[in-house]
């Protein structure tokens, strides 16, 4: 908290004599008036003073690694799609564009359809420009109002009222009056100081929000891709494994009718078909949901989307990945600065609570002038002028005023330990993002020795059952392993690409490398 030693204010106010506090003529005349408003201004603006303590940004996290396994090894190493060992680059720039990195260009197409057209991100931006407009009306609020009144008004005098009986004065006349008022709170405690920093920092916190959505976005769109790939090959994978169990049905149905299989054999190779036949509906509608969802990610009618026909064999897993310091995520991650300006608005309400503690001071005036002509509105004898101040000091509110400050430090208190709520979710969710892509290499490792096993072990069942020295049941177990391997090989591509899009998100998206808007955001220039 700001001590009396701090702000002049505090050790008293001083008040000057000068212009008395009445309408009328002066003998120093309006134009000294008004001169001594301004010099009233101009002191209030400089002697004015915030209450309340001044914002200081969190100390930032000083840990070096997320876990106790760092520093990270480069991943495991296998064939095929995908397979490729990632290494992990410390202090590494993070693009803004890291989607590209996947070098798909039908994936970059889809980002920059739902940036432009997604409704969400459209409400974030939107909500920003208010946030900035709001921002403009309490700027606004710390500077004089002047306002312009003019009227005409009929009336009619009553010189018997006054104790005239003359009938002259019983006339009906026209009365002109213009006149341009000046207000201006002295606020010589801050209290618009302290609520324009609370509405800057909302400011920033909105914007904070809007990078959040954006990084969302493309997250959820990337991942939203990848699964839709996933599923095309999984379908396409089902598909040839249906066609095989069909052609194989075929061949042990002419040997049943040549008596050289049993119809045992038919029946179990039916049964198989009809297993994977099953499979392809529920793989239909949850393609389906997700050309949906990916509609709606990219702002698009699901009745009228096409998603492009891409399959995970279309898409590149980056090798080499960036990897933030903890003191670098606290100011990168959007979801924590964002916390941070609800922390520093949270401490502004602190300032504005503790400033309403203190009296306010109020200075108006007021130059006009009345005529029964409008021509001789403007002329020098119906000139009228006043000058006015007031002081509002709070007695008794029945504690009401202190309450609220203290109520405010409890806000403050409670924000900031959000504050620090955020910070160790975002830490747990790089580690976890960093142990998953590890395990994802290794499990894609494993995944393959499975499928080339499960392979091998099918062919061989194969021709031990045509040599006689199997039984069909063997051959169906072994197609029954295979089909799984092939199944769980997609999933753990795909789980690849999804945790390293994860990553990018967890590290902040790189936004703060992303180049500068040619507009700014409406509402947080000058005045229109």
């Amino acid at each position: 908290m700001l001590s009396t030693s701090h702000c002049p204010l505090l050790r008293g106010p001083r008040f000057s004599r000068g212009v008395p506090l009445r309408s009328g003529q002066h003998a120093r005349g309006p134009r000294s008036a008004w001169r001594w408003l301004g010099v009233a201004f101009c002191a209030g603006a400089l002697s004015a003073c915030a209450m309340g303590p001044d914002f200081q940004s969190p100390a930032p996290q000083t840990a070096q690694a997320y876990s106790v396994d760092a520093p990270l090894a480069p991943t495991t190493n296998s064939d095929g799609p995908a397979g490729g060992a990632q290494t992990f680059a410390p202090g590494e720039p993070i693009a803004a564009d890291w989607y590209t990195l996947f070098q798909s260009p039908a994936l970059n197409a889809l980002i920059d359809q739902a940036l432009a057209n997604n409704p969400s991100l459209a409400a974030s931006q939107a909500s920003l420009r208010q946030a900035a407009f709001q921002l403009k009306s309490v700027r606004g609020s710390a500077l004089p109002d002047v306002d312009l009144n003019g009227g005409v008004t009929r009336q009619r005098s009553n010189g018997a009222a006054i104790g005239l009986d003359n009938p002259q004065f019983n006339n009906v006349f026209n009365l002109y009056s213009a006149r341009v008022a000046l207000s201006y709170d002295l606020d010589p405690f801050g209290v618009t100081l302290r609520e324009t920093e609370a509405q800057q920092a909302r400011v920033e916190y909105q914007r904070n929000l809007l990078r959040g959505s954006i990084l969302t976005l493309v997250d959820n769109v990337v991942v939203t891709t990848v699964r839709y790939a996933a599923l095309r090959d999984q379908l396409a994978a089902t598909q040839r494994i249906i066609d095989a169990e069909q052609d194989q049905l075929d061949l042990l149905g002419k040997q049943e009718s040549a008596g050289s299989v049993a119809y045992s054999d038919v029946l179990r190779a039916r049964g198989q078909l009809a297993d994977s036949q099953a499979q392809v509906p529920a793989l239909r509608h949850d393609l389906a949901r997700t050309e949906h969802a990916l509609a709606r990610l990219v702002g698009s009618d699901p009745g009228r989307f096409q998603a492009p026909a891409l399959s995970l064999s279309d898409l590149r897993l980056p090798e080499r990945l960036p990897l933030s310091l903890s003191s670098e995520l606290v100011r990168q991650r959007p979801d924590i600065l964002a916390a941070e300006q609800q922390l520093h608005a949270a401490n502004a309400q602190v300032g504005v609570a503790t400033a309403n503690l203190y009296p306010r001071i109020n200075l108006s005036a007021d130059l006009g002038s009345q005529a029964n002509h409008s021509g001789d509105l403007f002329s020098s004898p119906t000139k009228v002028w006043s000058l006015g101040g007031s002081l509002l000091a709070p007695v008794f509110h029945g504690g009401s005023l202190r309450a609220e400050r203290d109520s405010a430090k409890a806000a403050w208190q409670a924000q900031y330990a959000r504050y620090q709520d955020t910070v160790l979710s975002a830490f747990t969710q790089v580690a976890d993002v960093l142990d998953a892509i590890e395990q994802d290499a290794a499990a894609l490792s494993a995944q393959n020795r499975a499928l080339d096993a499960n392979r091998d072990g099918l062919t061989l069942v194969r021709k031990q059952y045509r040599a006689g020295g199997a039984a069909y049941l063997d051959v169906l177990i072994a197609e029954q392993r295979y089909n799984q391997a092939v199944t769980a090989r997609i999933g753990a591509v795909s789980q690849r690409f999804v945790d390293t899009a994860t990553l990018y998100h967890a590290l902040g998206g790189g936004w703060w490398n992303a180049p500068a808007p040619s507009q700014p955001v409406a509402g947080t220039g000058g005045e229109s």
